[in-house]
């Protein structure tokens, strides 16, 4: 009998429980105890297994729990520091969806774009795009750019705007892709106008430098060209003071033969006008065959001529050293009043020796009036072009030389009948080290450096040619440069 019932049957009956019904509905109660004892037992089996499950099941729910929490403060923090690096890079950052649509920028960005506070913090994708259009010059462009690269997912790009208050934005753009699929667009814009600046004030600066260099070539050629010259005139001064001499007592004694030729063919005259009063016989003869011998009225004819001859030959001499001296002009520092017709009669003859084999030269002079100039180096400007017509003509030819006013301005024209200029090439005439003449016949310099002797008196050259029929060079100088205005 189950102990609880046996307790029970005690206190309640004293212990007696002899009726045979009594006895079997205790022993079905004591049944009933058992199998309720077996049930309890299996219910507390049951509830300790499930506190154990559950004891288990809230410690891995409590440390799922504990690893949610660890994940998320760690995306917080990646989060933060990803808007913290949003915020303090350089760039302007703007994030597109795959529709082309705003989803988020940095401040850096509003700075750039100068977006107001206000529509930076509420902001609506309309409202922001409209402005930004509205401060780029090549609106269009822009929008054609994002919407461009939203739709292609394998497109970078690295473009730059202009603003319409003159400010330059970069934009650069790389693909961010999810697989096969563009999720989004990120853009950062630059503001690199003062780096565009100062790129154009480096190219100003270089480009400024290659024009000082090509300027100090070109007065490096010209001080060796003044110096060449200025070595001619210390030569021409040289040896026109050593011929002047020997040439200045050559022209005196001529003179002084002259006058004695004179006397003596006075006197051999006299002697022939008293030759008929000698008595015939042999002293007459003797006389008579002399004079055959000699041809005198052939040497009296001959000998005035050869004096005459002589006399011209000297004054050709002193006349040449004159020129060459007036050609190389050493006081040529100085700008003076000069004769252009003086300067080219000299640069002619200096350049005769050129000249005579392959042209004849026609002057067609008009009145000039003298000029404010450096003679010498005007000088060296008609040398070159001279030299040059007759280099370009290859049989004879003509070289024709014309002057003339024209307002406050005279010129200067020679034109030759030559070879001509290919038109491709007029452009290049003037530039340093160009030149058409074989290697070794020029150096490219003298246009060049006759250019800029015309310019240094605020002049111009100019040139008209016809291949086949020769070129003309026109130099057109002021009549008082402005070099020497602040002078008088």
């Amino acid at each position: 009998m189950h102990p609880l019932l046996e307790r029970q049957i005690h206190r309640f009956l004293g212990g007696h429980a002899d009726s045979p019904e009594l006895a079997g509905f205790l022993a079905a109660v004591g049944e009933a105890y058992e199998n309720a004892d077996q049930d309890l037992h299996l219910v507390e089996h049951s509830l300790e297994l499930m506190s154990r499950e559950l004891t288990e099941r809230n410690t891995d729910l409590r440390n799922e729990l504990a690893e949610r929490q660890r994940a998320e403060e760690a995306l917080e923090s990646l989060l933060f520091l990803l808007s913290t690096t949003l915020e303090s890079t350089a760039d302007g950052i703007l994030v597109l969806g795959k529709d082309a649509r705003v989803v988020r920028f940095n401040r850096r960005f509003c700075e750039i774009w100068r977006i107001p506070d206000e529509s930076s913090a509420v902001w609506r994708h309309e409202p922001l795009m409209q402005h930004i259009l509205g401060q780029v010059a090549e609106a269009p462009e822009f929008k054609y750019m994002l919407e461009n690269l939203c739709g292609n997912p394998e497109k970078e790009c690295d473009n730059t705007f202009t603003c319409r208050d003159g400010r330059v934005i970069q934009c650069h753009s790389l693909p961010q892709l999810q697989g096969a699929e563009n999720v989004s667009r990120v853009l950062s814009f630059t503001d690199i106008t003062q780096r565009k600046r100062a790129e154009e004030a480096l190219l100003r600066e270089k480009e400024e430098q290659k024009n000082l260099i090509r300027k100090l070539e070109e007065a490096h050629n010209q001080l060796l060209q003044s110096e060449k010259m200025a070595s001619i005139g210390q030569l021409a001064a040289g040896v026109a003071h050593e011929i002047n001499n020997p040439i200045g007592y050559v022209n005196s004694n001529l003179g002084t033969l002259r006058g004695y030729v004179d006397a003596l063919l006075d006197v051999l005259a006299a002697y022939e006008a008293a030759e008929h009063l000698l008595p015939e016989g042999e002293e007459k003869g003797r006389i008579a065959a002399a004079k055959q011998h000699a041809e005198l009225d052939y040497l009296k004819s001959d000998l005035v001529d050869l004096l005459a001859e002589t006399n011209e030959g000297v004054t050709r001499v002193r006349r040449i050293v004159q020129d060459l001296k007036e050609f190389s002009h050493v006081d040529e520092g100085e700008w003076v009043l000069a004769d252009l017709h003086k300067g080219l009669e000299s640069t002619l003859n200096v350049v005769n020796n050129e000249i005579k084999y392959k042209a004849r030269v026609v002057r067609e002079y008009g009145d000039l009036p003298a000029i404010h100039c450096l003679p010498a180096q005007l000088n060296q400007v008609f040398m070159n072009i001279l030299v040059n017509a007759a280099h370009a003509i290859d049989r004879q030819g003509t070289i024709t030389v014309r002057t003339g006013t024209s307002g406050t301005e005279v010129w200067v024209s020679i034109s030759d009948t030559g070879s001509g200029i290919p038109p491709q090439l007029l452009t290049r005439i003037f530039d340093p080290f160009f030149t058409t003449k074989p290697v070794g016949q020029g150096t490219g310099l003298g246009l060049s450096i006759s250019y800029g002797i015309v310019q240094k008196h605020g002049g111009r050259i100019e040139v008209e040619s016809e291949p086949g029929r020769g070129t003309t060079f026109r130099i057109v100088l002021p009549m008082k440069p402005e070099q020497t205005q602040d002078h008088d």
